[in-house]
């Protein structure tokens, strides 16, 4: 095996980690700005809905394509043409004169966006599958939607208050060209040597790349997945807005409090990836997590149902701990269920299917929700169903993997 320096991996997971929160400013940074946005080119609900989902939608379409791709050309390359993709799509945003071309703007970012979330956490397993701390790494990688959301909501909110929606945003494809020439110059890949030893140390059952993707703990955590990003679609993109109309509060206040929902995540996703790479088992504490984001997101609608935003807002973190201590170990559990040549495949996988199901669908909805009823309601009370079904009671089937050899860490 290649002989590297033992920080350099560490090098290429705070590299991964700085793209990754770049990555919210094109995915989510103009939610803040819906409002506003809406008003200026007299958009329905339905239309704003719409605006957020085609996002999701091409990045999940193009998500296992870009994890294929990358296990073949390199993850760096893939992350240089997200960050490409996601400028290009900030700056058409930034100058659209309708909705049209606005929607080409989301629909350019949603490329860039896709292969900006398969690169660095993909780039991050690779780096730590061959000392089995891919808990930890994927912890740490999640803790992203923590600082990213909050850089997003409120941090990024502040410039789009400060400068309108149209320049703010000319303001953050700036940023992400910086972030991009950063990415250039110092992201490397897993040496050559280094990964095909670990392709080959975890490959010796002969089964095909699709039989792996449909492997059930693959589709667990897609599952898992999907309920998950649903959650985070809805909140990013309907709860400031909730928050603003319905409350009254501020842009920057509503951003805020919104982004508590994955700030409130940071420690449980490390610590619970530190303890179950101890433990050498996941499948509980996925199940524990799915229990915590049922009830909570139970409490999230009964609170807006009777009009109680400030404990809506209190709520909101609740549902991130059970979201950021399941998400890292449940994409965990999936890449160590297959050879390490499936990794940049699995995570496209499950990524793309959370995106164009829970990033693309869920926020849709509550679109034609509000527009229908008058309310948003409804459309929680659909979301507590689906959270109970893919995140608490699908993970009974996930199986632990044997972890103490790698050969015989594959579930069949």
């Amino acid at each position: 095996m290649t002989k590297t320096n033992p920080t350099t991996k560490w090098v290429m997971l705070s590299l991964s980690y700085l793209v990754l929160i770049a990555c919210f400013i094109p995915y989510i940074g103009w939610t803040p700005s819906l409002l506003e946005i809406s008003e200026e080119l007299s958009l329905s609900a339905s239309q704003a809905g719409l605006l957020a989902s085609i996002t999701a939608l091409v990045g999940g379409i193009i998500l296992p394509f870009a994890g294929v791709i990358g296990d073949k050309i390199g993850i760096k390359k893939i992350i240089l043409v997200g960050l490409v993709a996601a400028i290009v799509g900030q700056f058409v945003f930034a100058v659209a004169p309708d909705y049209g071309v606005l929607m080409l703007g989301r629909a350019i970012s949603g490329l860039g966006v896709g292969l900006l979330f398969v690169g660095p956490y993909t780039m991050a397993i690779n780096w730590f599958e061959r000392e089995r701390k891919s808990g930890i790494a994927l912890g740490v990688m999640f803790t992203t939607d923590g600082i990213g959301s909050v850089f997003a909501l409120y941090l990024f909110a502040i410039v789009l208050v400060a400068f309108g929606w149209r320049t703010g945003s000319t303001i953050g494809g700036v940023f992400l060209i910086v972030v991009l020439v950063i990415a250039a110059l110092f992201l490397k890949d897993v040496p050559p040597a280094q990964a095909d030893e670990a392709a080959h140390e975890s490959d010796t059952s002969g089964r095909s790349a699709v039989s792996w993707l449909f492997s059930r703990n693959v589709l667990v955590a897609a599952a898992f997945f999907i309920g998950e990003w649903g959650i985070f679609a809805v909140v990013a993109v309907w709860m400031p807005t909730i928050l603003i109309e319905d409350a009254g509060w501020s842009t920057t206040a509503a951003g805020f409090f919104a982004s508590c929902y994955v700030l409130a995540g940071i420690a449980t996703s490390i610590i619970f990836g530190l303890i179950s790479d101890s433990l050498g088992k996941r499948k509980n504490l996925i199940l524990l997590a799915g229990l915590a984001m049922t009830l909570f997101m139970g409490a999230l609608t009964v609170s807006i149902a009777s009009g109680n935003y400030v404990f809506a807002a209190i709520c909101l973190p609740l549902v991130g701990l059970g979201v950021y201590t399941g998400m890292p170990l449940a994409l965990a559990l999936a890449t160590e269920s297959v050879p390490a040549r499936m990794a940049g495949a699995v995570n496209g996988f499950v990524l793309g299917i959370g995106f164009i199901v829970g990033g693309f669908v869920y926020p849709y909805v509550m679109g034609l929700v509000k527009d229908s009823t008058g309310d948003y309601v409804l459309g929680f009370v659909g979301m507590v169903v689906a959270t109970a079904l893919l995140n608490l009671c699908l993970p009974f089937f996930a199986k632990d993997v044997r972890r103490a050899q790698p050969a015989e860490a594959l579930v069949r």
